[in-house]
């Protein structure tokens, strides 16, 4: 039961990126030694996209998903 409410939670921060024109991609981000990959954000070809780790916890993703959207709102102030 409480991953359904994660993963609605989730897709409720999915879709309020959408919203900000923001795109979103779950992938599996490549691990080698000597490194720590993790969730991020960038900008491609004037598009903002955030990449979540899809090894990640859902619990994760969503702090990553709904810390990067508030600094967007900052941002935007």
């Amino acid at each position: 039961m409480a991953r359904n409410k994660h993963e609605s939670r989730l897709q409720e921060l999915i879709s309020a990126a959408k919203q900000k024109n923001i795109e979103v991609r779950t992938e599996k981000l490549l691990r080698e030694v000597g490194y720590r990959t993790h969730s991020g954000r960038c900008r491609v070809k004037e598009k903002e996209l955030i990449l979540l780790d899809r090894d990640a916890s859902i619990s994760d993703q969503i702090e990553f998903l709904a810390t990067a959207l508030a600094k967007t709102s900052s941002d935007a102030s």
